[in-house]
């Protein structure tokens, strides 16, 4: 932590500092202010104290003495404990990491909050191209339509581009897509998974809707952003686009901004495996070319039980040019340490001032804003504004789970030191916190005392499975997380370089916990053979305290397994929801969380379309998951 010498004082919030100095009683008590503003500064990630920052105290000091007095040592106290408190409701405003989530049945809209996150990455695009990635299982919300059509008609920059579960193809149930396809918008490109649900129905002589028989749904729920090729937001949890999601059931939504290395690479990998699904000919359909190809399937099995085949015409051929991700080759993040940013801040801003404001930010830390960045360097304001518009501000930490050799050195660590710090993670698997590289050979205490302002263990990342039409198995994914593999834990203790499937989203957090830890799960649907169920009851016979909260339907067999080994001495509970769909998917273990679309059964490792994303090391992530987990636990039902 920098001394108060150290900092720099903004223009504005140098005459409020001297006001607050000026209603202390001893030197003491400006020491203690002195360091109350030092951790003011840092609110924002940087050495620089801003007026905001200096208001919540000065707020604070009217609030416990009023005008101008000087306080006391004790009002003094009771002023900095009101400031700090505000600081920390200024920091969470902030979201510095970018990372978000919300819940139902709390007071608010989750369907509300994924349109307003929807309308400010549109703001942010700010008239510069735009792609809107979406895939959803389930749409039937007036209000999320409404969205997506005013959008695209007032914003010719941004284009949507839909997955949708076969089911959303008719206009049966209120299903959006019919209607928005409707409006005939260019911007606006559809898509739905193929598959044929379908088996024959001797009584109807038809073909009959079964669930059983999917070849595999699409059952993502979210969108990602892109701005003129950067990632810029990233929305996904269980919460399907209903108003009987949002007013009825338990559900989840997380939001990652593209403000911090590890929630761009969550960012990327989604939009990645929407483009390589997208592009599956095998997987998905567009609205014209599914048709056809359910009204084929259709007279098949018609056929195929002596019925005559339906008198058809194929619709013409609507098929979409294919999709390629865009690059993003001119932003610039003006607190990131990659050779990327930094030659492209050359670029910007010219060599001799990009110098400048990399000096600037080396001294007092992250630029906060673009008023910031002009504040503390003048000769930026004179910059073109597509100029400035092309800068980011971003946390200013590089993850050491994420992070790449070039990204540590530019931070401090010699190159050394950065190579033993990537090998080592790629050998044991995620680093817990910062100081665990106190144990990396050759990362010296004074090595790490320097630079561990500048770096973090948070850890995003995304898992996927698919399963195109009339595959005879399932895979990890349509884009390269199909072949990407990544570290994780194993039943055997070990770390292993495993494919990146959602179920090892689960085991490797199951597997890592130790007693006297404590997982929490709760999830809609679990099955006793699926591969997760075995990793969460194998934590439990090494004496980690486990917890379930599961959906009234369809979990009985589940529930009398968990039962079973409870009356066994195993330290295991289970409740279950009765009084509304609990519909989440979601497991806190210590500071790491999963969540996301997918339930613990084989069809969802196995056949359907499914994401699971993990925060690791991410403490408000992990609190906000196990906040719900007990509000869900206090509301369930005991299992005797």
């Amino acid at each position: 932590m920098p001394t108060f010498s150290q900092l720099k004082l903004s223009g504005a919030a140098r005459p409020l500092v001297d006001r607050l100095l000026a209603r202390t009683a001893s030197e003491a008590d400006k020491t203690r202010l002195k360091d109350a503003l030092v951790r003011a500064a840092g609110t924002d990630l940087n050495k620089v104290l801003s007026a905001s920052e200096v208001q919540a105290l000065v707020d604070s000091f009217q609030a416990v003495a009023g005008t101008d007095a000087v306080l006391t040592s004790a009002q003094l106290g009771q002023a900095l404990d009101r400031g700090a408190t505000a600081l920390q409701s200024m920091e969470s405003i902030g979201n510095l990491d970018g990372m978000t989530t919300d819940f139902t049945l709390g007071g608010s809209s989750v369907e509300a909050k994924l349109i307003a996150q929807l309308n400010t990455s549109v703001g942010r695009a700010n008239g510069r191209p735009m792609d809107v990635n979406m895939t959803i299982f389930e749409f039937q919300s007036d209000a999320i339509e409404k969205a997506i059509v005013d959008i695209a008609k007032k914003n010719p920059n941004v284009t949507f581009r839909i997955i949708a579960d076969s089911t959303q193809a008719s206009d049966v149930g209120g299903n959006a897509l019919p209607s928005i396809l409707r409006s005939k918008l260019p911007n606006i490109q559809v898509k739905y998974k193929k598959d044929f649900p379908y088996v024959w129905n001797a009584a109807l002589g038809r073909p009959d809707y079964s669930h059983n028989v999917t070849g595999g749904l699409n059952h993502h729920k979210g969108f990602s952003t892109f701005i003129d090729g950067r990632p810029d937001t990233l929305v996904t949890g269980s919460f399907n686009w209903s108003s009987t999601a949002d007013t009825k059931n338990y559900e989840d939504l997380t939001t990652f901004e593209n403000k911090d290395s590890s929630s761009r690479r969550a960012i990327e990998q989604f939009g990645d495996e929407f483009a390589g699904y997208w592009n599956n000919a095998a997987a998905v359909a567009s609205p014209n070319v599914f048709a056809n190809f359910k009204g084929t399937k259709w007279n098949e099995m018609l056929v195929a039980h002596g019925k005559p085949a339906s008198a058809t015409t194929n619709r013409p051929d609507d098929s979409y040019a294919a999709y390629t991700l865009p690059t993003d080759t001119k932003s610039a993040d003006l607190n990131a340490f990659s050779l990327t940013d930094r030659a492209r801040l050359d670029t910007l801003l010219g060599a001799p001032l990009a110098k400048t404001v990399v000096a600037n930010r080396k001294k007092y830390g992250r630029f906060a804003s673009l008023a910031d960045l002009q504040e503390r360097v003048p000769a930026t304001a004179t910059l073109a504004p597509e100029k400035l518009a092309a800068l980011n501000f971003g946390s200013g930490l590089v993850s050491i789970n994420t992070g790449s050799k070039d990204e540590l050195r530019q931070v401090g660590f010699s190159a050394k030191q950065a190579k033993a710090i990537v090998d080592a993670r790629a050998k044991n698997g995620d680093f817990e916190s910062v100081d665990d590289l106190a144990q990396v050979p050759g990362v010296t205490a004074g090595a790490l005392a320097k630079v561990r302002d500048s770096l973090s263990a948070v850890d995003v990342e995304a898992f996927f499975n698919s399963r195109a039409f009339g595959d005879a198995q399932g895979g990890t994914g349509y884009g390269s997380a199909g072949s990407r593999t990544t570290p994780a834990m194993g039943a055997d203790g070990k770390v292993h370089d495993v494919a990146a499937s959602v179920v090892v989203a689960a085991t490797d957090l199951f597997n890592r916990a130790k007693p006297p830890s404590q997982v929490s799960v709760a999830m809609y649907g679990m099955s006793p053979s699926a591969p997760e169920f075995k990793s969460l009851t194998d934590a439990a016979r090494r004496g980690v305290t486990v917890r379930v909260v599961l959906n009234d339907d369809f979990n009985d067999g589940t529930v009398d397994a968990l039962k079973a080994l409870r009356t066994q001495g195993l330290p295991i509970d289970v409740r279950v929801q009765k009084a509304k769909t609990m519909h989440e998917k979601f497991g806190v273990v210590g500071d790491d969380v999963f969540a996301g679309s997918a339930n613990f059964s084989e069809s969802s490792s196995t056949k359907h379309s499914e994401n699971r994303i993990t925060v690791k090391n991410h403490p408000e992530t992990a609190a906000a998951f196990q906040a719900r987990f007990e509000e869900l636990w206090n509301k369930s039902r005991p299992t005797p």
